[in-house]
């Protein structure tokens, strides 16, 4: 089943068709198809039958299709005719076809006083997705992703002038968003990729509301793991030079300074490690309910964490994500003035669409809280402490997620020159 509608021919109407066939229920929408410059727009007719009742030569529902399938191929005419009638007369006046947002909300204003009832019973996508993130119970990397789709959402709709409801909402209308958001957004396929799943998880809430089915919903560019993706990690030495360096007379940026550090000596996600304060030392072990997994993690109290949570107290260092990153990246260009190794040129690939795009930057500026994590693991291997005491620590519990953690690459060169001494010994 193709969850985008093919290009058609440049016709100066519209065709009714069956698409997204649901695989939970095998039935599929009938919709009235418009096509204008190479792009595709589905106008939604209400009616879900199975694709063996659709008569796709006649343009209608066969017998049994539905109840009362007069009154329903009916009001497939109509709205195929409506549709029609705005085509043709656009045309007539301009000599072109209209474009699909024209007829989009000349097809509204024309079905607006026949169908007043019927979109009074319609629920904004908006609305909804807001009632959902406030009464929904979610975690809190949960809610930063609905945060994240909701603004995406919002900036589209500006954009477009359009709004979605969730039952004439469509496939294609979701995957045109997802293009918007690769091509003006410029946004990497993962990220895309977040979006689709948050926006699954939201319409699940609502899936009876739905024209298909919420599962149906799949990313336009399949994610794919970057092979030569650069796990970015502090050094011992350039860890050594964060701690010491002097930053007490900028309050905002010690105070991230000192939250990152204690991310690098427990392995703590962000939302974490901002709820950690010092009534979480348990003798020589730092206990915390775990925000993601809902489990515990029990970390060694290593001096420089222990130093930190004696100097913070009951108190936590508590910022936002964005706040912390944003603050986090000035630290990080201030030390770079002193340590060299962290201006090193550093080029990631990344897939926009269909395309890999290189970046390039200096090491400082691709550090984000997430680095600190990545550096606990790190450094607890690259020392030689054994795997099933860090994945303990750092609270993972699949061997294959826990090795996209490791910087394989640092200790590389101290490792050979090892081996080049033993070997002359």
């Amino acid at each position: 089943m193709k969850s985008k509608p093919a290009q058609t021919r440049n016709a100066a109407e519209t065709k009714l068709r069956f698409v997204n066939e649901s695989k939970a229920t095998r039935l599929g929408s009938i919709v009235a198809q418009y096509s204008y410059g190479g792009d595709v727009s589905w106008f939604a007719t209400g009616y879900r039958v199975p694709k063996t009742f659709w008569n796709d030569v006649k343009q209608e529902i066969r017998p049994d299709g539905v109840d009362n399938v007069g009154k329903a191929n009916a009001h497939l005419k109509t709205v195929k005719n409506n549709l029609d009638t705005i085509i043709r007369a656009h045309i007539q006046q301009h000599g072109d076809k209209p474009t699909i947002l024209y007829l989009k909300t000349q097809y509204e204003a024309l079905k607006a006083p026949a169908d007043t009832e019927e979109a009074a019973k319609r629920t904004n996508v908006m609305e909804a997705l807001e009632s959902f993130i406030q009464t929904k119970d979610v975690k809190p990397n949960s809610l930063k992703a609905y945060s994240a789709l909701r603004q995406n959402l919002h900036l589209y709709f500006e954009a477009k002038g359009q709004e979605w409801d969730l039952e004439t909402l469509t496939i294609p209308d979701f995957d045109a968003f997802q293009t918007w958001l690769t091509t003006e957004k410029r946004f990497h396929n993962t990220t895309v990729e977040r979006r689709v799943i948050a926006m699954k998880k939201f319409l699940e809430s609502r899936k009876e509301s739905l024209g298909f089915h919420y599962k149906e919903l799949k990313p336009k560019h399949a994610v794919k793991a970057t092979k030569n993706l650069v796990v970015i990690t502090l050094s011992t030495d350039e860890l050594k030079a964060l701690e010491a360096f002097d930053l007490t007379g900028h309050p905002r940026m010690h105070r991230v300074q000192q939250l990152f550090l204690l991310q690098c000596w427990t392995g703590l996600r962000v939302s974490d490690v901002v709820r950690l304060n010092s009534t979480h030392v348990d003798g020589k072990t730092v206990r915390i309910d775990i925000n993601k997994t809902g489990d515990f993690s029990a970390v060694p109290l290593f001096p420089t964490a222990a130093r930190i949570l004696a100097e913070i107290g009951p108190q936590p260092i508590s910022v936002s994500n964005q706040e912390y990153n944003r603050v986090l990246k000035d630290v990080m260009k201030a030390l770079a003035q002193g340590v060299s190794s962290l201006l090193t040129p550093i080029t990631q690939l990344h897939s926009i669409g269909k395309r890999r795009v290189p970046t390039t930057k200096p090491k400082w500026a691709w550090i984000m809280t997430h680095t600190a994590r990545r550096t606990f693991v790190t450094m607890c291997i690259e020392k030689g402490t054994p795997q099933h005491f860090v994945m303990r620590w750092s609270n993972h519990s699949d061997p294959r997620s826990f090795r996209k953690y490791q910087n394989a690459l640092q200790g590389e060169s101290e490792a050979a020159q090892q081996l080049v001494d033993a070997f002359n010994a």
